[in-house]
């Protein structure tokens, strides 16, 4: 990967603003990447969507609220002059399109907000800044550093995005608050009836496995914090923010499927600061070990790979890292 400054990439995005790109995600994209690449196509307008498999379902409402909806295709067309990636960093993460994306010839840039691994300087281009609390909030950054004036439909997708990953708003910061008042203001929409609109809806089925989850979950006493973990039946990040509000200072689930494994793991913000943990860095070390990828925040992240016999290994060394930096 070569990396590149922000005025680097302001340069780059002028400079092609007419031409045609293929802006994706990473798969099954969620509302910041969802948010990030609807907001990037309003400036690059001669650009298409694809997503590489799934998207969210919280990521279809925001989809089917806009009042011009953008058509997104499936594949990857002949006809562009290069792929931008939004919400990560390495092809890996970009599902099906992830062979394309190493094969491809033409210009590939990737843009995101989480903590970059080893890169070298070779194509594809990179930015990424962890001092944004997500992807969303970046390409907020970025367009109104393009002197662009941002639309109610995009406003909606970004404030989908910046609210998603805001983990209860402690990760936020002075930047993030501003924005979110100025895309209350374009959208023309409160912060209640945003909730009302974009809030989750999680089924009470769920909501009562994930406190039956937290009930049966290994509980215990790490220092003077309180860890608990164990296996989710439905979903692994709401069992672990389950767990996070029921009052432990951390959380890690995995969920175990047929074909995949996927573990998501919480901190109780300010505790990564104190005890110097980057969840997300974590998970990056554990993606190999279940034939996946992995990343996320300093207080909320999570991996997911085919090596569904490897899960007693990763969780392992999910919770030897935690303590070691808990305790």
């Amino acid at each position: 990967m070569m990396k590149i400054s922000f005025n680097e990439l302001l340069n780059f995005l002028i400079l092609n603003k007419e031409e045609k790109f293929l802006i994706t995600f990473h798969s099954i994209g969620d509302r910041d990447s969802i948010g990030s690449a609807i907001a990037l196509q309003s400036y690059l307008s001669n650009s298409v969507i694809a997503m590489p498999d799934l998207i969210t379902n919280s990521s279809k409402r925001v989809i089917e609220s806009l009042s011009s909806p953008p058509k997104i295709i499936g594949k990857v067309p002949k006809d562009i002059f290069g792929i931008i990636v939004v919400d990560a960093s390495v092809p890996e993460a970009a599902g099906n399109f992830s062979g394309a994306i190493k094969k491809m010839k033409k210009q590939v840039l990737f843009i995101d907000h989480h903590e970059l691994g080893k890169t070298d300087e070779s194509k594809p281009m990179v930015f990424s800044d962890p001092g944004y609390n997500s992807t969303s909030s970046l390409i907020c950054q970025i367009l109104s550093s393009l002197g662009m004036k941002i639309g109610v439909d995009a406003s909606i997708a970004l404030l989908n995005g910046i609210v998603a990953d805001s983990a209860n708003f402690h990760n936020m910061h002075a930047l993030t608050f501003k924005q979110i008042s100025e895309l209350l203001h374009s959208s023309g929409m409160g912060y209640s009836q945003f909730l009302e609109k974009f809030g989750p809806r999680v089924s009470a089925f769920s909501r009562l496995e994930s406190l039956n989850e937290v009930c049966a979950a290994t509980k215990e006493i790490v220092g003077s914090h309180l860890l608990l973990y164990g296996p989710a039946t439905t979903h692994a990040s709401i069992a672990a923010e389950a767990a996070i509000d029921a009052g432990a200072d951390a959380a890690v689930f995995w969920l175990l499927g047929k074909k995949e494994i996927s573990i998501s793991a919480r901190l109780r913000p300010p505790i990564e600061r104190q005890r110097s943990i980057h969840l997300g860095r974590i998970m990056q070390e554990v993606g190999p070990i279940i034939g996946g990828s992995g990343g996320g925040h300093p207080a909320a992240a999570g991996v997911y790979g085919p090596k569904t016999n490897a899960t007693k290994k990763a969780t392992d060394k999910i919770l030897f890292e935690l303590k070691k930096k808990l305790s």
